[in-house]
């Protein structure tokens, strides 16, 4: 990795450590003990990797070219690495060795644990005629998770590729930390391999980002940060931005399990 300016790259690192702590250490992962859980989990998680595949493809819209008829972009190294990025999360093998998205994976791990998954595919429907405040609202999307969509859709309107590349590095499902899936692994054995598709989507998506996805990434904000300072604050500070924004996510989602839990037999 000696592509990455580590001095910047630290310096994201040592200014998002607390937020980065609040995630790995958040008291939802030990509070999914049940399959209501999980699916209180899932039914507003869904929103976040459906609001990551939007984000990567923004910047796909800005630096590589997708239009007709077809202008060369002049980034060659930004195109080819944020194709690469999209080619797996836009069209991975799932389990059954066919193509799919990670959101599209996600949502057969759903249905296949037993998850409702009205909510989304209501706002996917009503996103064909609104837009995706509107949608959101017509939806009934859980509250936490619609400020969370409309938090990162603020950012995409107005938001130059560097700002927009931090969101996208530092606010991924890599936050999931290993401790998840061993509870989910746990739960899947005692519901004879429901879990399975959740699994998969686990180890691959989150696998990937850890393994790939983020030297890619981390090579891309390089490349649009380059030498400029106040493009790596701004980096910083998006980066701090996001997981805030994960974090109330998380409390949210807890609070519902929570209650729920309060209120079962």
């Amino acid at each position: 990795m000696s592509w990455i300016p580590k001095s910047d790259i630290l310096k994201i690192l040592d200014a998002t450590q607390p937020e980065r702590d609040a995630l790995q250490n958040h008291k939802i992962y030990n509070s999914i003990n049940t399959i209501d859980d999980l699916h209180i989990f899932m039914e507003s998680h869904v929103f976040a990797v459906w609001d990551f595949m939007s984000i990567i493809k923004s910047l796909q819209k800005t630096l590589t070219c997708v239009e007709v008829p077809w202008i060369p972009s002049g980034r060659g190294s930004l195109t080819r690495l944020v194709n690469e990025i999209i080619l797996e999360e836009e069209s991975d093998i799932d389990n059954y060795g066919e193509c799919v998205s990670h959101f599209e994976m996600y949502c057969h791990a759903m249905n296949h644990a037993g998850a409702n998954t009205n909510i989304i595919n209501q706002f996917l429907i009503e996103l064909e005629s609104s837009n995706v405040v509107e949608a959101l609202k017509k939806s009934r999307v859980q509250d936490h998770a619609k400020k969370f969509v409309e938090n990162t859709f603020n950012k995409l309107n107005d938001s130059p590729n560097h700002v927009i590349a931090s969101m996208f590095t530092f606010g991924r499902e890599e936050v999931i930390p290993d401790m998840f899936r061993l509870i989910i692994k746990k739960m899947n054995k005692d519901l004879k391999g429901n879990l399975k598709p959740f699994i998969h989507y686990l180890d691959r998506h989150i696998g990937l980002d850890e393994d790939e996805h983020t030297p890619l990434a981390l090579k891309m904000i390089k490349e649009l940060c380059g030498d400029n300072k106040s493009k790596w604050d701004e980096a910083t500070l998006a980066a701090k931005n996001s997981m805030a924004a994960r974090i109330k996510l998380w409390d949210g989602i807890l609070t519902d399990i929570e209650s729920n839990q309060a209120t079962a037999p």
